[in-house]
């Protein structure tokens, strides 16, 4: 009942519905706390990839999560007609129609390929369709053409996450959290992908390291944190987490 309790917790404060809502699951771990989740596609607990992928609807997203907010030097260079199949694509992506807004992608990346932003939205949109595999190529190359782009490792760990490529998608995430440290959700994200490896105690290092700071809208941390303490029987610290969780975000 408790895990039934806590999973609906989540699902009410993680998951608003957007335009391009992704939903991330939490793997089965082994322990009682995890095993409340399943790793089964992109389902269960509800971690809404608003969190992690592009979207201009949602008023608490960090500036690296807009489309103007981190803009690769290259893109600055795409052509005019590149740039109107990668906007007609991209406003289609936020109404969630998601064939055609591969269509005009397709045509921005193959018009310019080296169009990081394109990658990174086509990837989003095949990810949405749950075609993993697709999508991590797409934001594999969104990375190879730029590497300081957090928001590409962010999309990255995702995809590999999707594919439960846990070890890699941890290693993908801590590069998305290197690049821009201050960033809450990126550590939110990185919290996720470290529970995701089983490397509980570097979640509940991730965990601290958040709470020591302002971390509105990153309050879920504690959950994941929990979970991980619950991996090693440590109970009363993980209650003591979930305190906190519902302390800082009693809805």
């Amino acid at each position: 009942m408790f895990r039934r309790i806590v999973l609906a917790g989540i699902c009410l404060a993680a998951g608003c519905t957007l335009a391009t809502a992704q939903v991330l699951t939490i793997p089965g771990s082994g322990n009682r706390f995890g095993s409340a989740f399943a790793l089964d596609g992109i389902q269960s607990a509800r971690l809404n990839s608003d969190f992690f992928t592009i979207n201009s609807q949602n008023a608490n997203l960090t500036p690296l999560q807009t489309p103007s907010g981190s803009v690769s030097m290259l893109d600055l260079k795409a052509p005019g007609k590149a740039r109107k199949e990668y906007q007609k694509g991209y406003q289609l992506l936020l109404r969630n129609d998601l064939e055609a807004a591969i269509v005009h992608l397709t045509k921005a990346t193959a018009i310019y390929p080296k169009y990081v932003a394109a990658h990174n939205a086509l990837g989003t949109a095949y990810l949405n369709l749950k075609q993993n595999e697709k999508a991590e190529s797409e934001f594999s190359q969104a990375v190879a053409l730029d590497e300081h782009m957090p928001n590409s490792y962010l999309n990255l760990g995702c995809a590999q996450l999707a594919l439960a490529k846990n070890a890699e998608a941890e290693e993908t995430l801590r590069k998305a959290s290197a690049l821009a440290p201050l960033d809450t959700q990126l550590q939110l994200a990185l919290a996720y992908g470290e529970f995701a490896n089983k490397d509980y105690p570097a979640v509940i290092s991730t965990a601290q390291q958040v709470h020591n700071r302002k971390h509105e809208g990153a309050a879920l941390v504690h959950f994941f944190a929990a979970a991980a303490l619950e991996a090693q029987n440590n109970l009363s610290d993980a209650q003591n987490e979930i305190k906190l969780l519902i302390r800082e975000d009693p809805k």
